[in-house]
């Protein structure tokens, strides 16, 4: 029972202790806070002599990139600012207020540097007050906040989707020159250890530059601190919605000259694909600044695909205009024969084709049928069996009727005669527009290769 009421006593005489030394601690702290601020006043800089400057030291945490608006060229970020300096009029000795070491202020009651972000385009601005700033015993005060940042950024598109950007963050005091705010770096280079990553961009480094300028408003020096966020875009996204489904689109529109041209859809199929092309190119453009300085990569290679489907289509209507040249009756000329029949056609490998369906012997020996031959014959009493007995003048109803025969015959022949003409000239001139059919595809197949080599391959300077 002793034992027990010895054990109680303990209890709250320890927990009685602990209670009154909270008790002192929080008054010494009051009456230090108290101390301090009885004479404090927030728009003087706390230094001891009016012509030394403070120096006030700045850090930058990035935390997340949340928007690069490409359009208006303006970075959102989330940052986490560090800031410290010393104030001459906040400082006391720790063994007079009971052992304290540090206290916590609100940013309202103090003076604090105005670090103005240069380059920001917010429309409001609102000052961090919310966060307190942790003193120390020497003066030391130590001030760390989050906040967005919406920052002007100059985009340089040239090798988008490809392109990698530097978009500065530029620090100083407003109102204070370098005389009165000396502002400093804390480090070389930006923290991004608590960095989110971001899936559209790549942060590849954050250094840090302090400079010294001097603005025509005044005489003075005014230093900055300028963080440089260099990212570089992740090209993924735009290779498989944009670039990808071009390069299909454009390989169907060249196979528009293996089409045959009695389908009757290759100039459709042609200037479908131009208009896709065309749709993709103003969803391109409506991301992009509206800038004249540079023409972005990818819009170098959709340029390049509709001239050449451009082209495509007009060598479809050109071939198109050779395939039915023939119903007009209008002969091969002799050259584009040479170069068609006898030099292309052995390029593309179409030579026993034009061999097997027209002949380049222009030169044929028409041959009348013998049974027409006979009939004139023994019309004009020449036949050499039959003994010349009848007068020239004396015809007789037999050779009237053989002559009318004849007639017919001839007429027929003749008839035939300019059918196969006719049909021997529109197959020259099918054979000359599926030749030239032919060699438009394997060369648009090869520009097109080239091209899309050419533009999606070229390196940027830092990669």
């Amino acid at each position: 029972m002793e034992m027990h009421i010895i054990q109680w006593v303990r209890i709250h005489f320890f927990g009685f202790f602990l209670f009154t030394g909270a008790s002192a601690y929080t008054d010494f702290e009051y009456n230090l806070i108290t101390s301090l601020l009885e004479q404090y006043d927030i728009n003087s800089r706390p230094v001891t002599n009016i012509s030394d400057a403070i120096e006030v030291k700045l850090g930058l945490a990035l935390n997340q990139i949340i928007e690069m608006d490409e359009r208006n060229q303006i970075l959102v970020t989330s940052v986490w600012f560090r800031l410290r300096w010393t104030d001459a009029h906040l400082t006391w000795n720790e063994s007079d207020y009971g052992g304290v070491k540090s206290i916590i202020l609100g940013t309202e009651r103090i003076w604090r540097p105005d670090i103005t972000l240069y380059n920001d385009v917010r429309e409001e601005y609102v000052e961090p007050t919310a966060y307190n700033t942790i003193i120390q015993s020497s003066g030391a005060i130590n001030w760390n906040y989050p906040t967005i940042l919406r920052s002007y950024c100059k985009l340089d598109l040239r090798y988008f989707p490809f392109d990698q950007h530097a978009c500065d963050l530029k620090f100083g005091s407003w109102t204070y020159d370098g005389v009165k705010l000396d502002l400093t770096n804390m480090s070389t280079s930006g923290d991004t250890s608590s960095f989110v990553v971001n899936g559209g961009w790549l942060l590849t480094s954050m250094p840090v530059k302090r400079n010294v300028v001097y603005y025509g408003c005044c005489p003075e020096p005014f230093p900055d601190v300028t963080f440089t966020i260099v990212i570089r875009r992740l090209s993924l996204y735009h290779m498989f919605n944009l670039v990808l489904p071009s390069i299909i689109i454009i390989g169907v529109s060249v196979l528009a000259f293996y089409l045959p041209p009695e389908s009757g859809e290759k100039v459709s199929l042609g200037v479908t694909v131009l208009l896709t092309v065309t749709v993709f190119l103003l969803l391109v453009a409506e991301n992009m600044p509206s800038q004249s300085e540079v023409i972005p990569l990818i819009g170098q290679y959709f340029m390049a695909a509709i001239t050449i489907m451009s082209l495509s289509t007009t060598m479809t209507v050109v071939v198109l205009n050779m395939h039915f040249r023939g119903s007009y009756r209008n002969q091969v000329p002799e050259w584009l024969k040479k170069v068609v029949f006898g030099g292309l056609a052995r390029i593309v490998c179409m030579r026993t084709i034009v061999l097997n369906n027209t002949t380049m012997d222009t030169e044929k020996e028409q041959v009348e049928p013998a049974i027409c031959k006979k009939w004139e014959s023994e019309i004009n009493g020449t036949h050499p069996n039959k003994t010349n007995t009848i007068k020239k003048n004396d015809k007789t109803e037999t050779n009237q009727l053989l002559e009318q025969i004849l007639s017919v015959m001839r007429d027929s022949q003749s008839h035939a005669k300019k059918t196969d003409s006719e049909e021997q000239c529109r197959t020259e001139w099918q054979l000359v527009a599926m030749v030239v059919d032919r060699v438009l595809l394997l060369l648009f197949a090869v520009i097109t290769v080239t091209v899309s080599i050419t533009i999606l391959t070229s390196s940027p300077p830092y990669t």
